[in-house]
Protein backbone atom coordinates (compact mmCIF):
# COMPACT_ATOMS: atom_id res chain seq x y z
CA UNK A 1 0.00 0.00 0.00
CA UNK A 2 2.53 2.23 0.90
CA UNK A 3 4.27 1.79 -2.69
CA UNK A 4 1.29 2.55 -4.41
CA UNK A 5 0.50 5.86 -2.63
CA UNK A 6 3.86 6.92 -3.22
CA UNK A 7 3.30 5.96 -7.05
CA UNK A 8 0.38 8.07 -7.15
CA UNK A 9 1.34 11.16 -5.92
CA UNK A 10 4.21 10.78 -8.17
CA UNK A 11 2.38 10.54 -11.41
CA UNK A 12 0.18 12.66 -10.74
CA UNK A 13 2.67 15.43 -9.68
CA UNK A 14 3.94 14.63 -12.86
CA UNK A 15 1.44 15.76 -14.86
CA UNK A 16 -1.04 13.10 -15.36
CA UNK A 17 -4.26 14.01 -16.20
CA UNK A 18 -6.36 10.53 -15.66
CA UNK A 19 -7.33 8.58 -13.19
CA UNK A 20 -4.90 7.17 -10.63
CA UNK A 21 -6.84 3.98 -8.60
CA UNK A 22 -4.82 2.26 -5.80
CA UNK A 23 -6.01 -0.21 -3.01
CA UNK A 24 -7.16 2.27 -0.80
CA UNK A 25 -9.61 3.64 -3.40
CA UNK A 26 -13.50 2.84 -3.75
CA UNK A 27 -13.43 1.54 -7.45
CA UNK A 28 -10.08 0.13 -6.71
CA UNK A 29 -11.82 -3.51 -6.93
CA UNK A 30 -13.54 -3.07 -10.48
CA UNK A 31 -10.51 -1.43 -11.71
CA UNK A 32 -9.65 -4.62 -11.82
CA UNK A 33 -12.61 -6.88 -12.98
CA UNK A 34 -11.55 -8.51 -16.49
CA UNK A 35 -13.01 -11.05 -19.47
CA UNK A 36 -11.69 -14.03 -17.43
CA UNK A 37 -12.24 -14.09 -13.80
CA UNK A 38 -9.03 -16.03 -13.24
CA UNK A 39 -7.02 -13.39 -15.13
CA UNK A 40 -7.31 -10.44 -12.40
CA UNK A 41 -4.49 -9.84 -10.19
CA UNK A 42 -3.89 -7.32 -7.29
CA UNK A 43 -2.52 -4.05 -9.37
CA UNK A 44 -0.55 -1.71 -7.20
CA UNK A 45 -2.05 1.15 -8.82
CA UNK A 46 -4.07 0.94 -12.44
CA UNK A 47 -3.85 4.53 -14.28
CA UNK A 48 -6.81 5.53 -16.39
CA UNK A 49 -4.75 7.11 -18.93
CA UNK A 50 -6.52 9.94 -20.80
CA UNK A 51 -3.81 11.22 -23.61
CA UNK A 52 -0.44 9.42 -25.12
CA UNK A 53 1.16 11.47 -22.97
CA UNK A 54 -0.72 10.32 -20.11
CA UNK A 55 0.80 6.90 -21.12
CA UNK A 56 4.23 8.12 -21.16
CA UNK A 57 4.58 9.61 -18.03
CA UNK A 58 3.41 6.24 -16.08
CA UNK A 59 5.91 4.37 -18.64
CA UNK A 60 8.59 6.52 -17.61
CA UNK A 61 7.75 6.27 -13.99
CA UNK A 62 7.72 2.46 -14.16
CA UNK A 63 10.99 2.11 -15.84
CA UNK A 64 12.60 5.40 -13.82
CA UNK A 65 11.91 2.45 -10.96
CA UNK A 66 11.74 -0.68 -12.50
CA UNK A 67 8.13 -1.91 -11.56
CA UNK A 68 6.23 -4.02 -13.42
CA UNK A 69 3.72 -2.78 -16.09
CA UNK A 70 1.21 -4.24 -18.41
CA UNK A 71 -1.52 -2.79 -20.78
CA UNK A 72 -5.46 -3.54 -20.58
CA UNK A 73 -6.99 -2.34 -23.71
CA UNK A 74 -10.38 -4.47 -23.14
CA UNK A 75 -9.17 -7.19 -20.57
CA UNK A 76 -9.19 -9.90 -22.63
CA UNK A 77 -6.25 -12.14 -22.31
CA UNK A 78 -7.43 -15.32 -19.82
CA UNK A 79 -3.69 -15.92 -19.01
CA UNK A 80 -3.91 -12.81 -17.38
CA UNK A 81 -1.23 -10.82 -19.94
CA UNK A 82 -3.47 -7.75 -19.30
CA UNK A 83 -2.74 -7.67 -15.11
CA UNK A 84 -0.32 -7.59 -13.06
CA UNK A 85 0.40 -8.79 -9.30
CA UNK A 86 1.16 -5.58 -7.49
CA UNK A 87 3.36 -3.79 -10.35
CA UNK A 88 1.12 -0.82 -12.60
CA UNK A 89 -1.53 -1.30 -15.46
CA UNK A 90 -2.03 1.55 -17.94
CA UNK A 91 -5.24 1.15 -18.46
CA UNK A 92 -7.28 2.19 -21.93
CA UNK A 93 -10.59 1.13 -21.43
CA UNK A 94 -11.83 4.27 -19.40
CA UNK A 95 -11.06 7.25 -21.35
CA UNK A 96 -9.05 5.77 -24.80
CA UNK A 97 -12.18 4.21 -26.26
CA UNK A 98 -13.68 6.68 -28.87
CA UNK A 99 -14.26 6.01 -32.59
CA UNK A 100 -14.47 8.77 -35.12
CA UNK A 101 -15.01 8.38 -38.88
CA UNK A 102 -13.63 10.16 -41.87
CA UNK A 103 -16.36 9.70 -44.14
CA UNK A 104 -14.37 11.75 -46.92
CA UNK A 105 -10.86 9.47 -46.57
CA UNK A 106 -13.22 6.19 -45.62
CA UNK A 107 -10.28 5.98 -42.48
CA UNK A 108 -12.08 4.95 -38.98
CA UNK A 109 -9.94 6.64 -35.88
CA UNK A 110 -10.28 4.35 -32.76
CA UNK A 111 -8.88 4.67 -29.59
CA UNK A 112 -6.72 1.84 -28.19
CA UNK A 113 -9.58 0.95 -25.27
CA UNK A 114 -12.55 1.03 -27.95
CA UNK A 115 -14.32 -2.56 -28.09
CA UNK A 116 -15.81 -3.49 -31.34
CA UNK A 117 -19.29 -2.80 -30.90
CA UNK A 118 -18.75 0.89 -31.02
CA UNK A 119 -16.28 0.47 -34.03
CA UNK A 120 -19.60 -1.34 -35.55
CA UNK A 121 -22.33 0.91 -34.31
CA UNK A 122 -20.33 4.21 -35.34
CA UNK A 123 -18.85 3.02 -39.16
CA UNK A 124 -22.03 1.33 -40.34
CA UNK A 125 -23.81 5.05 -39.65
CA UNK A 126 -21.55 6.03 -42.82
CA UNK A 127 -22.28 2.92 -44.50
CA UNK A 128 -18.67 1.63 -43.98
CA UNK A 129 -16.92 -1.33 -41.77
CA UNK A 130 -13.73 -2.87 -41.43
CA UNK A 131 -12.58 -6.21 -40.18
CA UNK A 132 -13.60 -6.46 -36.32
CA UNK A 133 -13.58 -9.69 -34.15
CA UNK A 134 -17.14 -11.84 -33.82
CA UNK A 135 -17.61 -11.39 -30.44
CA UNK A 136 -17.83 -7.59 -30.08
CA UNK A 137 -17.32 -7.08 -26.69
CA UNK A 138 -13.61 -7.45 -26.98
CA UNK A 139 -11.45 -4.57 -27.28
CA UNK A 140 -10.14 -3.32 -30.62
CA UNK A 141 -7.29 -4.50 -29.66
CA UNK A 142 -8.39 -7.75 -28.37
CA UNK A 143 -10.23 -11.04 -29.51
CA UNK A 144 -11.08 -13.59 -26.98
CA UNK A 145 -7.28 -12.45 -25.83
CA UNK A 146 -5.96 -9.28 -24.66
CA UNK A 147 -7.78 -6.45 -26.12
CA UNK A 148 -4.71 -4.90 -27.50
CA UNK A 149 -4.10 -8.41 -29.69
CA UNK A 150 -6.84 -8.92 -32.09
CA UNK A 151 -5.11 -5.93 -34.37
CA UNK A 152 -1.95 -6.22 -33.07
CA UNK A 153 -2.04 -10.11 -33.10
CA UNK A 154 -3.70 -10.62 -36.69
CA UNK A 155 -7.14 -10.65 -36.36
CA UNK A 156 -9.73 -12.36 -38.42
CA UNK A 157 -13.55 -11.38 -38.80
CA UNK A 158 -16.59 -12.35 -40.67
CA UNK A 159 -15.59 -9.72 -43.49
CA UNK A 160 -11.74 -11.36 -43.69
CA UNK A 161 -13.00 -13.21 -46.82
CA UNK A 162 -13.30 -9.95 -48.65
CA UNK A 163 -10.90 -7.61 -47.10
CA UNK A 164 -8.17 -9.90 -45.22
CA UNK A 165 -6.99 -9.49 -41.63
CA UNK A 166 -7.21 -6.88 -39.42
CA UNK A 167 -3.60 -5.61 -39.40
CA UNK A 168 -4.35 -5.20 -43.08
CA UNK A 169 -6.92 -2.56 -42.81
CA UNK A 170 -4.59 -1.11 -40.14
CA UNK A 171 -3.04 2.39 -42.18
CA UNK A 172 -1.81 4.14 -39.25
CA UNK A 173 -1.38 3.99 -35.36
CA UNK A 174 -0.29 6.14 -32.30
CA UNK A 175 2.24 4.42 -30.07
CA UNK A 176 3.93 4.75 -26.74
CA UNK A 177 7.12 2.79 -26.22
CA UNK A 178 9.44 2.04 -23.70
CA UNK A 179 11.31 5.26 -23.29
CA UNK A 180 8.10 7.09 -23.45
CA UNK A 181 8.29 8.36 -26.70
CA UNK A 182 5.07 9.01 -28.64
CA UNK A 183 5.71 7.58 -32.64
CA UNK A 184 3.18 7.98 -35.32
CA UNK A 185 4.12 4.63 -37.49
CA UNK A 186 2.71 4.06 -41.14
CA UNK A 187 3.87 2.74 -44.25
CA UNK A 188 6.15 6.13 -44.56
CA UNK A 189 6.52 7.11 -40.70
CA UNK A 190 8.62 4.46 -38.61
CA UNK A 191 7.64 1.82 -41.07
CA UNK A 192 10.38 -0.65 -39.75
CA UNK A 193 7.92 -0.40 -36.31
CA UNK A 194 4.77 -0.43 -38.38
CA UNK A 195 5.75 -3.68 -40.43
CA UNK A 196 6.46 -5.14 -36.33
CA UNK A 197 2.90 -3.54 -34.82
CA UNK A 198 1.15 -5.76 -37.54
CA UNK A 199 1.18 -9.48 -35.99
CA UNK A 200 3.96 -8.69 -33.59
CA UNK A 201 1.58 -8.15 -30.47
CA UNK A 202 2.67 -5.63 -27.29
CA UNK A 203 6.11 -6.38 -27.50
CA UNK A 204 6.81 -2.69 -29.15
CA UNK A 205 4.85 -0.44 -26.85
CA UNK A 206 1.22 0.55 -26.24
CA UNK A 207 -0.94 1.93 -28.92
CA UNK A 208 -3.15 4.31 -27.89
CA UNK A 209 -5.29 4.65 -31.31
CA UNK A 210 -5.71 2.83 -34.17
CA UNK A 211 -6.52 4.23 -38.09
CA UNK A 212 -8.73 1.44 -40.25
CA UNK A 213 -9.20 1.48 -43.70
CA UNK A 214 -13.11 1.38 -43.98
CA UNK A 215 -15.27 -0.07 -47.11
CA UNK A 216 -18.47 0.06 -48.09
CA UNK A 217 -20.76 -1.92 -45.89
CA UNK A 218 -24.64 -2.99 -46.74
CA UNK A 219 -26.84 -1.91 -43.37
CA UNK A 220 -28.26 -5.23 -43.25
CA UNK A 221 -26.14 -8.62 -43.82
CA UNK A 222 -27.64 -12.57 -43.51
CA UNK A 223 -27.29 -14.27 -40.75
CA UNK A 224 -27.78 -16.29 -37.41
CA UNK A 225 -27.57 -20.23 -36.08
CA UNK A 226 -28.82 -22.93 -36.71
CA UNK A 227 -29.37 -25.66 -34.40
CA UNK A 228 -29.43 -28.77 -34.80
CA UNK A 229 -29.22 -31.86 -32.62
CA UNK A 230 -26.44 -33.01 -31.72
CA UNK A 231 -25.77 -36.66 -33.09
CA UNK A 232 -26.41 -35.24 -36.26
CA UNK A 233 -22.03 -33.90 -36.19
CA UNK A 234 -21.02 -35.86 -38.72
CA UNK A 235 -23.77 -35.13 -41.28
CA UNK A 236 -23.42 -31.23 -40.37
CA UNK A 237 -19.63 -31.58 -40.81
CA UNK A 238 -19.71 -32.62 -44.25
CA UNK A 239 -22.23 -30.12 -45.21
CA UNK A 240 -20.16 -27.33 -44.48
CA UNK A 241 -17.15 -28.84 -45.96
CA UNK A 242 -18.91 -29.35 -49.03
CA UNK A 243 -19.98 -25.43 -48.64
CA UNK A 244 -16.88 -24.51 -47.94
CA UNK A 245 -15.09 -26.16 -50.79
CA UNK A 246 -16.84 -23.76 -52.89
CA UNK A 247 -17.86 -20.52 -50.64
CA UNK A 248 -17.56 -17.17 -51.96
CA UNK A 249 -15.65 -14.06 -50.40
CA UNK A 250 -18.31 -12.41 -48.66
CA UNK A 251 -19.51 -15.73 -46.82
CA UNK A 252 -18.53 -17.15 -43.52
CA UNK A 253 -19.46 -19.72 -41.08
CA UNK A 254 -18.84 -20.97 -37.69
CA UNK A 255 -19.51 -24.56 -36.07
CA UNK A 256 -19.95 -24.76 -32.24
CA UNK A 257 -20.06 -27.48 -30.15
CA UNK A 258 -20.73 -27.69 -26.24
CA UNK A 259 -21.23 -30.22 -23.46
CA UNK A 260 -23.89 -27.53 -22.08
CA UNK A 261 -26.17 -25.34 -24.39
CA UNK A 262 -29.15 -23.76 -23.82
CA UNK A 263 -30.99 -27.10 -22.93
CA UNK A 264 -28.49 -28.41 -20.49
CA UNK A 265 -26.79 -30.90 -22.44
CA UNK A 266 -24.67 -30.97 -25.57
CA UNK A 267 -25.52 -28.55 -28.66
CA UNK A 268 -24.48 -28.40 -32.23
CA UNK A 269 -24.76 -24.86 -33.46
CA UNK A 270 -24.24 -23.54 -36.60
CA UNK A 271 -23.51 -19.54 -37.36
CA UNK A 272 -23.88 -18.66 -41.28
CA UNK A 273 -22.69 -15.27 -42.74
CA UNK A 274 -23.28 -14.00 -45.69
CA UNK A 275 -22.67 -10.27 -46.73
CA UNK A 276 -25.80 -10.12 -49.18
CA UNK A 277 -29.49 -10.27 -49.38
CA UNK A 278 -31.50 -13.13 -47.66
CA UNK A 279 -32.45 -15.31 -50.92
CA UNK A 280 -29.05 -15.16 -51.76
CA UNK A 281 -27.99 -16.43 -48.70
CA UNK A 282 -30.09 -19.03 -48.30
CA UNK A 283 -29.10 -20.56 -51.62
CA UNK A 284 -25.22 -20.46 -50.90
CA UNK A 285 -26.16 -22.50 -47.55
CA UNK A 286 -28.24 -24.84 -49.14
CA UNK A 287 -26.40 -27.37 -48.15
CA UNK A 288 -27.03 -27.07 -44.45
CA UNK A 289 -30.50 -25.81 -44.59
CA UNK A 290 -31.35 -28.92 -46.36
CA UNK A 291 -30.65 -31.22 -43.47
CA UNK A 292 -33.47 -29.72 -41.57
CA UNK A 293 -31.93 -27.58 -38.48
CA UNK A 294 -34.45 -27.64 -35.30
CA UNK A 295 -34.42 -24.39 -35.33
CA UNK A 296 -33.56 -21.87 -37.58
CA UNK A 297 -32.89 -17.79 -36.65
CA UNK A 298 -30.54 -16.79 -39.36
CA UNK A 299 -32.18 -14.41 -41.38
CA UNK A 300 -31.83 -10.23 -42.31
CA UNK A 301 -29.71 -8.10 -39.27
CA UNK A 302 -28.49 -4.95 -39.19
CA UNK A 303 -24.80 -5.17 -39.73
CA UNK A 304 -23.69 -4.15 -36.33
CA UNK A 305 -25.71 -7.17 -34.82
CA UNK A 306 -23.18 -9.39 -36.83
CA UNK A 307 -20.31 -8.99 -34.24
CA UNK A 308 -22.87 -9.51 -31.03
CA UNK A 309 -24.10 -13.25 -32.31
CA UNK A 310 -21.21 -15.32 -29.77
CA UNK A 311 -21.73 -12.37 -27.02
CA UNK A 312 -23.69 -14.68 -25.00
CA UNK A 313 -21.53 -17.69 -25.40
CA UNK A 314 -18.63 -16.19 -24.06
CA UNK A 315 -20.19 -13.52 -21.31
CA UNK A 316 -18.05 -11.44 -19.42
CA UNK A 317 -16.69 -11.87 -15.99
CA UNK A 318 -16.33 -15.84 -15.99
CA UNK A 319 -13.09 -18.16 -15.52
CA UNK A 320 -12.10 -18.84 -18.90
CA UNK A 321 -8.95 -20.85 -20.14
CA UNK A 322 -8.62 -20.50 -24.50
CA UNK A 323 -6.08 -22.23 -26.62
CA UNK A 324 -6.64 -23.63 -30.51
CA UNK A 325 -4.95 -24.79 -33.43
CA UNK A 326 -5.44 -25.26 -37.26
CA UNK A 327 -6.38 -27.74 -39.98
CA UNK A 328 -6.58 -28.94 -43.35
CA UNK A 329 -10.12 -29.96 -42.98
CA UNK A 330 -12.52 -31.73 -40.86
CA UNK A 331 -13.37 -35.09 -41.42
CA UNK A 332 -17.08 -36.04 -40.17
CA UNK A 333 -15.41 -38.66 -38.55
CA UNK A 334 -13.02 -36.42 -36.66
CA UNK A 335 -15.60 -33.96 -36.19
CA UNK A 336 -18.05 -36.39 -34.41
CA UNK A 337 -15.45 -37.97 -32.14
CA UNK A 338 -14.27 -34.77 -31.30
CA UNK A 339 -17.35 -33.39 -29.57
CA UNK A 340 -18.02 -36.94 -28.05
CA UNK A 341 -14.74 -36.60 -26.44
CA UNK A 342 -15.62 -32.90 -25.49
CA UNK A 343 -18.84 -33.99 -23.52
CA UNK A 344 -17.03 -36.67 -21.72
CA UNK A 345 -13.83 -34.29 -20.79
CA UNK A 346 -16.02 -31.71 -19.73
CA UNK A 347 -18.74 -33.91 -17.72
CA UNK A 348 -16.20 -35.65 -15.81
CA UNK A 349 -16.29 -35.27 -11.71
CA UNK A 350 -15.53 -31.84 -10.92
CA UNK A 351 -16.74 -29.70 -7.96
CA UNK A 352 -17.30 -26.76 -10.45
CA UNK A 353 -19.76 -26.45 -13.08
CA UNK A 354 -17.77 -26.95 -16.18
CA UNK A 355 -18.76 -25.81 -20.32
CA UNK A 356 -16.55 -26.74 -22.97
CA UNK A 357 -16.69 -25.70 -26.45
CA UNK A 358 -15.06 -26.45 -30.15
CA UNK A 359 -15.68 -23.46 -32.55
CA UNK A 360 -14.74 -24.88 -35.67
CA UNK A 361 -14.30 -21.76 -38.08
CA UNK A 362 -14.95 -21.50 -41.29
CA UNK A 363 -13.30 -17.95 -42.37
CA UNK A 364 -12.68 -18.02 -46.51
CA UNK A 365 -8.54 -17.42 -46.16
CA UNK A 366 -8.07 -16.70 -49.98
CA UNK A 367 -7.55 -12.79 -49.38
CA UNK A 368 -5.24 -13.20 -45.92
CA UNK A 369 -3.29 -15.69 -48.01
CA UNK A 370 -2.58 -13.29 -51.02
CA UNK A 371 -0.43 -11.13 -48.61
CA UNK A 372 3.65 -12.54 -48.31
CA UNK A 373 4.16 -13.89 -44.98
CA UNK A 374 7.26 -11.76 -44.72
CA UNK A 375 4.28 -8.09 -45.95
CA UNK A 376 3.91 -7.55 -42.24
CA UNK A 377 5.05 -9.85 -39.26
CA UNK A 378 2.04 -12.13 -39.37
CA UNK A 379 3.69 -14.78 -40.67
CA UNK A 380 0.07 -17.14 -40.90
CA UNK A 381 -1.01 -16.36 -44.35
CA UNK A 382 -1.78 -20.46 -45.22
CA UNK A 383 -5.78 -21.10 -46.04
CA UNK A 384 -6.12 -23.43 -43.08
CA UNK A 385 -8.97 -22.36 -40.77
CA UNK A 386 -8.52 -22.14 -37.23
CA UNK A 387 -10.28 -24.32 -34.40
CA UNK A 388 -10.57 -22.23 -31.00
CA UNK A 389 -11.18 -23.98 -27.92
CA UNK A 390 -12.98 -22.55 -24.90
CA UNK A 391 -13.33 -23.92 -21.06
CA UNK A 392 -15.24 -22.19 -18.40
CA UNK A 393 -16.08 -22.57 -14.92
CA UNK A 394 -17.98 -21.29 -12.00
CA UNK A 395 -15.68 -21.67 -8.74
CA UNK A 396 -12.73 -19.94 -8.17
CA UNK A 397 -9.76 -21.75 -6.68
CA UNK A 398 -6.17 -22.12 -8.14
CA UNK A 399 -6.93 -26.37 -8.05
CA UNK A 400 -9.83 -25.88 -10.31
CA UNK A 401 -8.12 -23.43 -12.53
CA UNK A 402 -5.25 -26.40 -13.27
CA UNK A 403 -8.24 -28.48 -13.73
CA UNK A 404 -9.72 -26.52 -16.44
CA UNK A 405 -6.17 -26.65 -18.29
CA UNK A 406 -5.67 -29.85 -18.00
CA UNK A 407 -8.97 -30.66 -19.70
CA UNK A 408 -8.53 -28.80 -22.25
CA UNK A 409 -5.06 -29.46 -22.87
CA UNK A 410 -6.47 -33.31 -23.22
CA UNK A 411 -9.08 -32.17 -25.79
CA UNK A 412 -6.52 -30.42 -27.40
CA UNK A 413 -4.05 -33.26 -27.74
CA UNK A 414 -6.96 -35.18 -29.07
CA UNK A 415 -7.81 -33.20 -31.15
CA UNK A 416 -4.36 -32.59 -32.80
CA UNK A 417 -3.88 -36.23 -32.77
CA UNK A 418 -7.54 -37.07 -34.46
CA UNK A 419 -5.87 -34.46 -37.67
CA UNK A 420 -2.47 -35.88 -37.61
CA UNK A 421 -3.39 -38.24 -40.62
CA UNK A 422 -5.58 -35.20 -42.33
CA UNK A 423 -2.07 -33.49 -42.19
CA UNK A 424 -0.24 -35.93 -43.48
CA UNK A 425 -2.31 -36.45 -46.70
CA UNK A 426 -2.15 -32.60 -46.91
CA UNK A 427 1.83 -32.81 -47.26
CA UNK A 428 1.88 -32.42 -43.50
CA UNK A 429 2.36 -28.60 -41.71
CA UNK A 430 4.40 -25.62 -43.96
CA UNK A 431 7.04 -23.43 -42.26
CA UNK A 432 4.20 -21.25 -41.74
CA UNK A 433 1.31 -22.93 -39.87
CA UNK A 434 2.40 -21.27 -37.07
CA UNK A 435 0.10 -20.50 -34.73
CA UNK A 436 -1.98 -18.03 -34.19
CA UNK A 437 -1.36 -15.56 -31.23
CA UNK A 438 -5.05 -14.19 -30.38
CA UNK A 439 -6.26 -18.23 -29.80
CA UNK A 440 -3.28 -17.82 -26.68
CA UNK A 441 -1.69 -21.03 -28.24
CA UNK A 442 0.77 -22.77 -26.13
CA UNK A 443 1.98 -20.76 -22.94
CA UNK A 444 1.58 -16.95 -23.61
CA UNK A 445 4.63 -16.17 -21.48
CA UNK A 446 7.14 -18.16 -23.04
CA UNK A 447 9.89 -16.68 -24.95
CA UNK A 448 10.12 -20.19 -26.74
CA UNK A 449 6.85 -20.57 -28.38
CA UNK A 450 7.14 -17.10 -29.16
CA UNK A 451 10.21 -17.27 -31.53
CA UNK A 452 8.33 -20.85 -32.90
CA UNK A 453 5.08 -18.53 -33.21
CA UNK A 454 7.01 -15.90 -34.85
CA UNK A 455 8.68 -18.40 -37.77
CA UNK A 456 10.74 -16.95 -39.79
CA UNK A 457 9.94 -13.32 -38.91
CA UNK A 458 11.78 -13.47 -35.26
CA UNK A 459 15.07 -12.46 -36.46
CA UNK A 460 13.95 -9.38 -37.84
CA UNK A 461 11.59 -8.72 -34.82
CA UNK A 462 14.45 -9.05 -32.18
CA UNK A 463 15.64 -6.36 -34.07
CA UNK A 464 12.92 -3.94 -33.79
CA UNK A 465 13.02 -5.33 -30.00
CA UNK A 466 16.83 -4.15 -29.34
CA UNK A 467 15.91 -0.89 -31.07
CA UNK A 468 12.54 -0.02 -28.97
CA UNK A 469 12.61 -1.85 -26.00
CA UNK A 470 15.97 -3.60 -25.32
CA UNK A 471 14.93 -4.76 -21.39
CA UNK A 472 12.03 -6.08 -22.08
CA UNK A 473 9.44 -3.59 -20.49
CA UNK A 474 6.48 -5.22 -22.76
CA UNK A 475 7.04 -9.29 -21.80
CA UNK A 476 3.68 -11.06 -20.69
CA UNK A 477 2.56 -11.65 -24.18
CA UNK A 478 4.71 -13.41 -26.45
CA UNK A 479 7.89 -12.12 -25.46
CA UNK A 480 10.64 -11.71 -27.88
CA UNK A 481 13.91 -10.81 -26.94
CA UNK A 482 15.93 -8.34 -28.25
CA UNK A 483 18.62 -9.52 -30.47
CA UNK A 484 22.50 -9.60 -29.17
Amino acid sequence: MENSVIWKESIASAGFTGDLVIPSDADYDSALNRFARNARRNAGLVAFAKSPQDVSLVINHASTNRIPLVIRGGGHSTSGSSSTQGGIVVDLSRHLNTVRVDEATKLGYVGGGADWAAVDAETIKYGLATVGGTVNHTGVGGHVPNSLILTLGGGYGWLTGEHGLTIDNLVQATIVTADGSILTVNETNNSDLFWGIRGGGCNFGCVTEFVFKLHPQPRHVFAGPLIFPYPRIAEVATAAEQWYASAGDKEGLVMITTNKGRSGGPELIVIVFFNGDEDEGRRRYKPLFDLGPIMSLAGMIPFEKLNAMQNDNISYGQNYHLTGFTRPSLPPDVASKAFDELVETANAPSEADLQMVLIWEYHILRKLSSVSPDATAFPMRIQRPLTVMLITWNKDSDQLTADAKSRLKRLLAFCEGALAPVFDEKGGKTAYDTGYTNTEMGDPGSVDVARAIYGTNYPRLQQLKKQYDPNMMFKTWYPILPAA
